[in-house]
């Protein structure tokens, strides 16, 4: 018997006999075509790989044999073939990284044109190893094939995206997948999302209560927090947090003040992002989904032409006034903005049962005037009353203004996704159509090498947005003696105009710091509008346009600074030993702001640069998954013909398919012309 430390090393060296046997064994079976590399020539013939498998056989006998009579055992857990590809997708991400022209540096000047082309390259390559670690990540249960299993199959066009799917997997159109994911998601999601706006006191926490037909939000949980929340049914009732680590956590729905309000999360420590209630309302049911983002009472410092930036993608927007209230411009920009970023708008005058009939009904003619004459919207308010006695007037909205939506918006929906799916179908029969025809000529490969050029730079620039949104992260709580010397510099200018009064001067003060604070925020919503821009000119100029630009979404719902968590000073008056000399008011009031605001300023905008961060992560992950879907019909074609031919029982079975998509029933889809070979539309 040998001891431990014999069998380890005898174990180790049988092990490494047979890894080494296997390895060269497999090196004689014919190459992967598809490989970009050959290190060994495959050159056994068929009757020479037959005998030498039969030798390693009998050898591998006789390690069996040995290490059981040896009673020796291999300890070593094998390792995951999935867990091993992931950790090797890591390391290629790594090589990739250093493929970038700025690790070249030691081996001599590249030339611009070339290192552009060396960027565009890196990126399509991270691109690629990011959708097959997303795809090992979601695991079997995440497949397209059991996701469109839990849909069944009654409706015609679900059969035949199943079917798509099917010859998508069997086909290896994997440039389709993406196009595929997007249907599915549409088909699984049945929501029509509406977003509630209103100023604090407006009355918007108890419509809401009322629509829940619970008090189900904290108390307060409007004026002091920034944390976004979404309501929708479900049963049992429950509350998810997300956080800025992107991880979710499930807490009791008695306790999200702890998580949700300054007086449990004081300054947003938990770095808390979004909240998901769900709730067996029965007003919810149908697929509503109330998106309620309390930030919103700080668009008064944003300006209107920033104020779409923060509002939520909805189909819906609801925008309470108080009844018998002056308009503020901050209604105005908001409802500017609900119309301009394309969801319908619905104007609610809340608290009605506080005005006679009379006074209610000069009150809504103020409203419809001033929005009418001030935005060019023509907006009929409705009386909306949430008070006991009087939720009749709540109930009859309801069922005028917003049941009849839905169900139109259930038939809208249902006929964008029977039309995407047709195109979807036309999509990949116009790629099998490819599979089989003749090799393009140069010309072809020519515009190909140019369309392949702008889709790469598109690629690059979402790496270098991403690189700029991990930057600000890092950078962003640098920021705050800026903003410091912002609020500082505010306070200064009101002690040398003698301005009165600490809620006059502080108002303006906290709206320098918002201001300043927000700079951050406009830059990333610059960035990423300019990245969707440049992707839209790229699609339109390739040929692979969308239905309409408006297809790729804008970004939207950027996270709001939230104020709320910043200390006040304990004084903002001039104090009356101070001169009205500039410097010595300038110095002063900056040692005063940053003793009191500076440290608070430093966490906030920590939480800020991770919520912004994840933010532009997710509209980016978002953009860039429409952008595989509309260019997918070219990629694919372009893979495919300049690739080898078809061997002949593959040519059966992409035949095959074309022509079952071809004579697919007419009620299962739209008629779609088939694409040419090099082109055409495709799916968003």
């Amino acid at each position: 018997m040998f001891n431990e430390s014999q069998q380890r090393y005898v174990v180790s060296r049988l092990r490494s006999i047979d890894e080494m046997l296997s390895e060269a064994a497999d090196r004689l079976e014919p190459a992967d075509a598809g490989r970009a590399f050959t290190t060994v020539v495959p050159d056994a013939t068929p009757a020479q790989r037959k005998v030498l498998a039969d030798y390693l056989a009998q050898l591998r006998f006789a390690l069996r044999r040995f290490m059981l009579a040896q009673q020796l055992r291999d300890e070593r857990v094998p390792t995951s073939g999935l867990w091993s590809l992931r950790t090797s997708i890591e390391f290629a991400r790594i090589a990739v990284e250093e493929l970038r022209p700025k690790y070249w540096r030691g081996y001599g000047e590249v030339d611009p044109e070339s290192a552009a082309a060396a960027e565009r390259f890196a990126a399509e390559l991270t691109t690629l190893l990011r959708r097959v670690e997303d795809y090992l990540v979601r695991g079997e249960g995440g497949t397209l094939a059991a996701r469109l299993a839990e849909l069944g199959a009654a409706r015609e066009e679900l059969q035949l995206l199943k079917e798509l799917e099917r010859i998508v997997f069997a086909h290896g159109l994997t440039e389709l997948r993406a196009a595929l994911e997007l249907l599915v998601a549409r088909a699984v999601s049945s929501r029509f999302e509406i977003a509630v706006f209103g100023r604090v006191s407006s009355g918007k926490s108890s419509l809401l209560n009322w629509w829940l037909g619970r008090s189900l939000l904290p108390t307060g949980v409007t004026p002091v927090t920034a944390v976004p929340t979404r309501i929708l049914h479900g049963d049992p009732a429950r509350a998810r947090v997300r956080t800025a680590t992107d991880s979710a956590l499930e807490v009791p729905l008695g306790q999200l003040d702890a998580y949700v309000t300054e007086r449990g999360n004081p300054g947003n420590a938990k770095r808390i992002l979004e909240l998901l209630i769900e709730t067996p309302a029965e007003r919810l049911r149908g697929g509503i989904c109330l998106v309620d983002t309390p930030g919103l009472g700080s668009l008064a410092t944003a300006g209107a032409a920033q104020t779409l930036e923060y509002l939520p993608q909805c189909d819906l927007g609801i925008l309470l006034v108080e009844a018998g209230a002056p308009v503020t411009q901050e209604d105005l920009d908001v409802a500017r903005a609900i119309v301009d970023g394309g969801s319908d708008l619905i104007l609610v005058a809340s608290k009605a049962d506080r005005l006679s009939s009379a006074d209610l009904r000069q009150a809504l003619e103020y409203a419809q005037e001033q929005f009418e004459s001030r935005l060019g919207i023509p907006l009929k308010p409705q009386a909306v009353s949430c008070v006991s006695g009087h939720t009749a007037l709540a109930a009859e909205w309801f069922e005028r203004e917003l049941a009849p939506r839905l169900a139109n918006h259930h038939e809208q929906a249902a006929r964008v996704l029977k039309r995407k799916i047709a195109a979807l179908r036309g999509s990949v029969m116009a790629v099998l159509a490819a599979r089989l025809a003749p090799r393009a000529g140069s010309a072809s490969a020519e515009h190909s090498a140019s369309r392949r050029q702008s889709i790469g730079q598109v690629r690059a620039d979402f790496e270098r947005a991403r690189s700029e949104l991990l930057d600000l992260r890092m950078r962003l709580t640098e920021f705050a003696s800026a903003v410091a010397d912002a609020a500082a510099g505010e306070l200064a200018r009101c002690w040398l105009a003698a301005l009165r009064g600490d809620a006059s001067i502080g108002e303006r003060v906290e709206t320098a710091v918002a201001h300043r604070a927000d700079e951050a925020g406009h830059a990333v919503s610059r960035m990423l509008t300019s990245v969707r821009d440049e992707l839209v000119r790229v699609l339109e100029r390739s040929g692979a346009a969308l239905e309409s630009a408006e297809e790729l979404p804008r970004p939207r719902g950027r996270p709001v600074f939230d104020l709320a968590a910043v200390p006040r000073l304990p004084r903002y008056e001039r104090p009356r030993w101070l001169p009205r000399v500039s410097v010595l008011a300038v110095r002063l009031a900056r040692r005063r702001v940053r003793r009191t605001m500076l440290e608070a300023l430093k966490g906030r905008l920590a939480a800020h640069g991770e919520a912004l961060s994840l933010w532009g992560a997710r509209y980016l992950e978002e953009l860039e998954s429409r952008f595989d879907a509309a260019i997918a019909l070219c990629e694919s074609t372009e893979r495919f013909e300049a690739g080898p031919a078809l061997v002949a029982g593959a040519a059966s079975a992409a035949r095959r398919d074309l022509e079952r998509l071809r004579n697919w029933p007419a009620d299962a889809a739209a008629t779609v012309p088939l694409a040419s070979a090099g082109g055409g539309a495709s799916p968003s």
